[in-house]
């Protein structure tokens, strides 16, 4: 039985309204109505709530492949990717701080070509980072669409700077 059903038949087993059973744990009524629907799931915190209340074991609500569970663990991999998050501004500031201490032996080119360097690292980190997500989100064809669009803006973003500096070499 999928929890939705499992809420109301509990619900209406004890003989509450949906009111009455938002108000024992903390929820809205509105929030029991989604779950009712199966329009939401309930989180981990507010399934434990319904388990005390209900007095069953947390066995009964967590069948292995139940939504809630799926939920638990697609947060839980999301949570896990948070160290993608952080590789391209980790990696921005060491060739900021590279460039920072070479300048004087660096030309204008060569400060442009350690900024473009730190704009594709974190260009990298953002494409990795959403592709994972879409992934996770079973979108994986919305994120191939705008890996298109991206490469055409990275496509023109590389000419212009190349115009850039060699503009800059005929000054």
């Amino acid at each position: 039985m999928e929890i939705s059903q499992r809420i109301k038949t509990e619900r209406q087993t004890a003989e509450w309204t949906q009111e009455q059973l938002a108000d024992k744990i903390f929820v809205s009524k509105r929030t029991i109505s989604n779950w009712e629907t199966g329009k939401t799931i309930p989180d981990i915190e507010s399934v434990l709530r319904l388990a005390k209340v209900f007095h069953v074991s947390l066995d009964d609500q967590l069948i292995e492949n139940s939504a809630v569970v799926k939920e638990i663990k697609r947060k839980e991999e999301i949570a896990n990717l948070s160290w993608v998050y952080f590789i391209g501004p980790v990696l921005t500031g060491i060739i900021l701080i590279v460039m920072m201490y070479s300048l004087s032996a660096v030309s204008n080119t060569g400060a442009i070509a350690f900024i473009a360097a730190a704009l594709l690292s974190n260009f990298f980190t953002m494409c990795v980072f959403k592709e994972k997500i879409a992934r996770l989100k079973g979108k994986e064809e919305d994120f191939q669409r705008q890996v298109k669009k991206m490469k055409i803006v990275a496509a023109g973003t590389v000419i212009l700077m190349g115009a850039f500096i060699i503009a800059l070499h005929f000054i």
